[in-house]
């Protein structure tokens, strides 16, 4: 890849893209939404290009042969070529895998492995995400799966934290020099949890100091190996307030302040079982209102451009500072224009 821009370059090629853009458009940034199937329809290319979502997420339903994905993301990528949406999948390997030519394994597998073997499988597969065109992997997988029955079984690095730490910040060494962007999920952890939050809401029933002392250790460990990006869980922690963790401001802050994150937060999909006491405008109302930067929707919404428009309106109306939008779409901006320098 080529030399980095230095700080004082990158912060002004961040600053005069976020001046090219409108309110809406600055808001849209914060969006990840999805496409309809294996094709982007031409009335999906002109809502792209018009609206300009942060992010486009690519599920099952999208992948046909490879020479489709390939078709696929350039079309994506195409619909706004000054400022592409960062195309997204998650690719885990086992369990959660999109593509099956994928040369890493599963992270339980990956876990039994040496650090260095870790890293170099992981490289290995951002290096083919690269080459489908994908900019984002939703992965690697933070949490830890204390017990057998535990809703991360089968998808985790293992047991123990600190050994899971350890693979999650070897996995980040081996994408660092791939132009791939990695989120570490699922803040703060799945793990102790047997309920799954596609169905229903998780209760994280935690001693602080246990927390801290073991499910926080993997997120720790990203931050301070500088993962771009964390992925918000939808779990309700009773120690911190009554909200899922992915619309929790109390949450947000302890990612923020206690582990010194400064990168993008996204929520898990909003459309999972966990938030179903809560309305979709209700649903994007708390996420602002918590700090995070992007809103993630495995299905499309039923009118996707209402719930950007919501949030301009709001703006608008002083109930959001602009200052707020400016806040979530630097973070974007510079985390996509950094893996591209």
């Amino acid at each position: 890849m080529a030399s980095r821009m230095s700080s004082h370059a990158a912060q002004r090629a961040v600053e005069d893209v976020l001046a090219r853009l409108t309110l809406r458009q600055l808001v849209a940034r914060m969006f990840i939404f999805p496409v309809s199937g294996p094709a982007l329809t031409v009335d999906e290319a002109a809502w792209l290009a018009e609206l300009q979502p942060g992010g486009v997420i690519l599920v099952e339903r999208n992948f046909g042969t490879p020479e489709d994905v390939h078709a696929l993301t350039a079309a994506i990528h195409r619909s706004s070529p000054a400022l592409p949406p960062l195309i997204s999948l998650d690719q885990e390997g086992g369990v959660v895998t999109r593509l099956r030519d994928d040369p890493a394994p599963d992270a339980p597998t990956l876990g039994a492995l040496a650090l260095e073997d870790i890293g170099a499988l992981a490289r290995q597969r951002a290096e083919l995400l690269a080459a489908y065109g994908f900019d984002l992997n939703f992965a690697p997988v933070a949490d830890v799966a204390f017990s057998p029955d535990s809703f991360m079984t089968g998808r985790t690095f293992g047991s123990d934290p600190e050994w899971v730490a350890d693979c999650v910040v070897a996995y980040l060494d081996g994408v660092k020099a791939t132009p791939v962007i990695h989120c570490v999920k699922h803040f703060p952890g799945h793990g102790r949890v047997q309920v799954d939050s596609h169905q229903a809401l998780p209760v994280l029933d935690v001693d602080p100091d246990a927390w801290a002392s073991a499910d926080a250790l993997p997120f720790a460990a990203a931050v301070a190996a500088g993962t771009p990006m964390v992925m918000m869980g939808h779990l309700a922690v009773p120690m911190w307030d009554s909200l899922p963790a992915s619309l929790s401001p109390v949450a947000v802050s302890v990612l923020r302040e206690e582990l010194g994150f400064d990168g993008a937060i996204v929520t898990d999909d909003l459309h999972m079982g966990a938030l179903d006491n809560w309305q979709p405008l209700e649903i994007v109302d708390l996420a602002m209102a918590a700090g995070v930067d992007l809103l993630l929707y495995v299905d499309l919404p039923d009118e996707p451009d209402a719930l950007v428009d919501h949030v301009v309106s709001r703006v608008a109306q002083g109930e959001i500072s602009e200052a707020r939008i400016l806040e979530s779409a630097r973070r974007i901006v510079a985390m996509q224009l950094a893996a591209t320098a």
